[in-house]
């Protein structure tokens, strides 16, 4: 399969700015300039850079194989498992160790966490309960979300063949959203509306036009940038933006975030600038999986041991340090935790899942 460098980088940016966000929650962070607070919380949107990445890879990867293996779907669904797995697995021990099972946020009107969430986490399908979601892990919503748009992706392969379905797809999956959206916002099947209110955010089908925009990605690369595009394509988005911007948002701010990560990805395709495609961030990239599963382990013991605040004060100045130092030492940390991980644990599961496409394929 076609390696691309601006690809991993752009994995790196990803979990860069999952980091980002996640040092905000840590700590002292009260004195923050209010410009600069708001600036480091859109880090959150790391993750559809993810689930935009993810998509691209994934039609890269079925167009490579996809005639070249006897059993294609089965070894794609076998690839994938050996991909996230392992480590999510011991990310699901390790939190369980660490969390516990009493009382949280997450658990919503469960008040535990049960066998069944347990056992939803390790089938991958704790995305279809709120209380399940984001529990035992912290930020295992999006594997499931991710697994769950595993199971489309062979249908999606043999439907979608160009610039243009993969454009109607998108629109679809935006009008699929916004019309649920519209329903169960109208609906408390939760005593905490808190919690519902983000599972309509996080689950699959709020993220669907994420991955949607990654196909369209995938075609547009493919089809070497030109654009089959039906006018009634164009007036559809024309319609869509005036829409928004006059009347109704219905292009959420997660989805404007993945159409900026669309431009830049066409950017970087054309031409990989040093300032965001190198050494650094190409290899962030290769261990980000085990840094988006570890780091939270990393701000735990970091706060275990005091080490979230270093210079004392209360001034904007002061906090922008503590902040800097904070994210610099969790990169690092979660870097080289992750490394470790990466070579014993992840590699190792994608090799044995390779054998048993192997195997598969040599019957």
């Amino acid at each position: 399969m076609l390696k691309l460098k601006y690809i991993d980088a752009l994995r790196g940016l990803a979990v860069l700015a999952v980091l980002v966000v996640h040092t905000y929650h840590f700590g002292d962070n009260a004195h923050l300039p209010a410009l600069f607070a708001a600036f480091v919380n859109k880090g959150i949107y790391g993750v559809q850079l993810f689930f935009f990445i993810s998509a691209f890879t994934l039609f890269l990867s079925v167009n490579a194989r996809y005639e070249k293996e006897k059993h294609f779907t089965g070894n794609f669904f076998i690839r994938r498992f050996f991909r996230i797995a392992p480590m999510f697995y011991l990310a699901v021990i390790y939190y369980l160790w660490q969390i516990g099972t009493g009382d949280g946020f997450w658990l919503g009107d469960d008040g535990k966490v049960t066998t069944a969430n347990i056992v939803s986490n390790f089938f991958f399908v704790q995305g279809f309960k709120p209380s399940w979601i984001n529990s035992i892990v912290p930020g295992g919503w999006s594997v499931a979300v991710e697994m769950v748009f595993y199971l489309f992706i062979p249908f999606l392969f043999y439907r979608i063949k160009n610039t243009q379905q993969a454009a109607i797809f998108f629109f679809i999956s935006l009008a699929i959203r916004l019309a649920l959206d519209m329903v169960f916002h109208k609906m408390h099947p939760i005593h905490n509306d808190a919690l519902w209110y983000l599972y309509l955010y996080y689950y699959f089908p709020s993220q669907l036009p994420v991955f949607a925009l990654g196909i369209l990605f995938y075609f547009v690369i493919k089809d070497n940038y030109k654009l089959t595009l039906n006018p009634c394509l164009v007036l559809i988005t024309a319609i869509v933006l005036l829409v928004h911007l006059a009347l109704v948002p219905v292009i959420p701010e997660h989805v404007a975030f993945t159409i900026a990560f669309f431009v830049l990805a066409i950017a970087l395709s054309k031409r990989e600038y040093k300032i965001i495609v190198n050494r650094f961030t190409a290899y962030m990239g290769k261990i980000s999986y085990s840094v988006y599963l570890t780091h939270f382990a990393v701000f735990y013991w970091l706060n275990k041991f005091n080490l979230v605040n270093y210079l004392a004060g209360q001034s904007s100045t002061v906090a922008v340090f503590n902040f800097v130092i904070r994210f610099l030492l969790v990169m690092v940390l979660s870097a080289l935790l992750s490394t470790i991980l990466h070579h014993l644990i992840e590699l190792p599961g994608q090799r044995l899942g390779y054998r048993i496409i192997k195997k598969r394929e040599n019957k």
